[in-house]
């Protein structure tokens, strides 16, 4: 339970963070707007023997600074995702509760069409291993810590379309570039594509 309470800790502290550099002291433009969106994150770890894609929740919110008002804008904000592999041999997959901070150009070639690229730092908060045992007390819980780094980070990169000026409806990938492994033998690196559907609050 302990697990979940700090999870939820640092989803309202990054909330609270981002509400802050859009409307405090560090408010870098008056056109500053926001979106959340939501969807299914498709993740597997390269470097896992026996390693295939899994299924998990994604989550999004993102703030926009303004750089040229027609064109660009910067990206940052925070997500969640419930990333891992299914491996082979096992009845249940690795799963790794992925806390992310991405920071991205985001471009508008058109007016209802969007990309964007930059990178996404990533947090492996806690997960379970992989086993062939149902009850999720057993020992297929772990010590996050003692098997993954805390931290991660990836190349992020996407596109969109932009619906009746609000409604968005995004993929994005996710391209790990460091190893999430504690163990100098292994090279794990975490990959997730996402599909989305979300809501921006604009006022153009």
């Amino acid at each position: 339970m302990k697990k979940y309470y700090l999870l939820l800790i640092l989803l309202v502290a990054s909330l609270k963070m981002s509400a802050q550099f859009g409307y405090g002291s560090f408010n870098f433009c008056g056109d500053y707007y926001w979106s959340v969106e939501a969807g299914v994150g498709i993740s597997t770890i390269s470097g896992l023997e026996g390693a295939s894609a899994k299924e998990g929740f994604y989550i999004g919110f993102h703030s926009f600074i303004p750089i040229d008002y027609d064109k660009f804008d910067l990206r940052s904000g925070f997500s969640y995702t419930s990333a891992g592999a299914n491996v082979e041999g096992f009845k249940n997959p690795l799963v790794i509760h992925s806390l992310n901070f991405p920071l991205a150009f985001h471009y508008r070639p058109v007016s209802n069409f969007q990309v964007f690229a930059g990178g996404e730092m990533g947090t492996n908060l806690f997960g379970k291993l992989p086993s062939n045992v149902d009850n999720p007390n057993s020992l297929d819980d772990f010590e996050f810590m003692d098997t993954f780094t805390f931290l991660d980070a990836g190349i992020l990169f996407g596109g969109g379309l932009i619906l009746f000026d609000s409604l968005d409806i995004n993929v994005s990938y996710l391209l790990g570039m460091t190893n999430i492994s504690k163990v100098e033998s292994q090279d794990w690196k975490k990959n997730i594509l996402r599909v989305s559907v979300g809501y921006s609050f604009r006022d153009w």
